[in-house]
C-alpha cells in the first residue's frame, strides 16, 4: 500500500518539527522528500521565529542583574586590585573599599587586615622574634615568658651601665686622690694657740 502523499502544509509542518528535533538536511530530504532547496526558507524562517520568542521570552522575564556588593565580590574574588573594581563597577573609592572589608570579613580574613594596618612596621620585628623562637625551640606557649625575661634582662642592662659608670667615676676620684699624694705640695705649720702674735706672722 503506497503512502498518502503530503499537500504544500502538510510538507511544512513536517519540515518544522523535523529541525525542531535538530534533524540535518540530508535526513529531512530523506524523510520529507523534499529538495535542500525546499527546505532552506522554511529553516530560515524557523530561525527567524525561534528567535523573536526568545527575544520576546527574555522581555517577559528578564534577568535579574547582580547588585554592585554581589559584582564587587566577584571581582575581589577574581583578585582584583580596589582601584580596579571602582573603574570597572564605576564607584566612589570609599564605596569600593567598604566592600572589600566586607568581602575580607565573608571569607574571615578581616581580622588579618586590621592586624596589618595596626603593625604593618612591626611585622619585621615580629618574624624576628618568630625566627629565635624556631632556631631556639621556644613554643608559642612559652612566649610570654620570654618577653618577661627580655624585661628582666632590660632592667638588668640599665642597672649594669649604672654600676659601671659609678666604678668609672671612683676610678677617677682614687687617680686624682693618688696624683695629689705625689706632689710636693705641704700644708703650713699649725701653731698651738694662745702665743704671742707675732709668732702667727701678722
Amino acid at each position: 500500500m503506497s503512502e498518502i502523499p503530503l499537500n504544500k502544509f502538510e510538507k511544512i509542518a513536517l519540515i518544522r518539527k523535523l529541525l525542531k528535533d535538530g534533524k540535518t538536511y540530508r535526513e529531512i530530504c530523506h524523510i520529507a522528500h523534499v529538495a535542500p532547496r525546499v527546505i532552506k526558507p522554511i529553516a530560515k524562517e524557523y530561525e527567524r521565529k525561534k528567535r523573536l520568542e526568545s527575544k520576546k521570552r527574555e522581555q517577559e522575564n528578564p534577568t535579574k542583574k547582580p547588585s554592585i556588593s554581589t559584582q564587587s565580590f566577584i571581582l575581589y574574588k577574581e583578585k582584583k586590585q580596589i582601584d580596579d573594581v571602582k573603574i570597572l563597577l564605576n564607584i566612589p573609592f570609599k564605596l569600593a573599599f567598604r566592600y572589600w572589608k566586607q568581602y575580607l570579613k565573608s571569607i574571615d580574613m578581616f581580622e588579618s587586615y586590621e592586624f596589618y594596618k595596626d603593625y604593618q612596621y612591626d611585622i619585621p620585628t615580629f618574624l624576628s622574634i618568630r625566627n629565635f623562637m624556631k632556631r631556639n625551640n621556644i613554643s608559642g606557649n612559652n612566649i610570654a615568658n620570654v618577653l618577661r625575661e627580655a624585661t628582666d634582662i632590660i632592667n638588668l642592662n640599665q642597672t649594669y651601665s649604672n654600676l659601671k659608670a659609678e666604678i668609672e667615676g671612683l676610678k677617677q676620684t682614687k687617680n686624682n686622690y693618688s696624683l695629689n699624694q705625689n706632689t710636693n705640695y705641704h700644708l703650713p705649720q699649725l701653731l698651738p694657740l694662745g702665743l704671742p702674735e707675732y709668732y702667727y706672722g701678722y
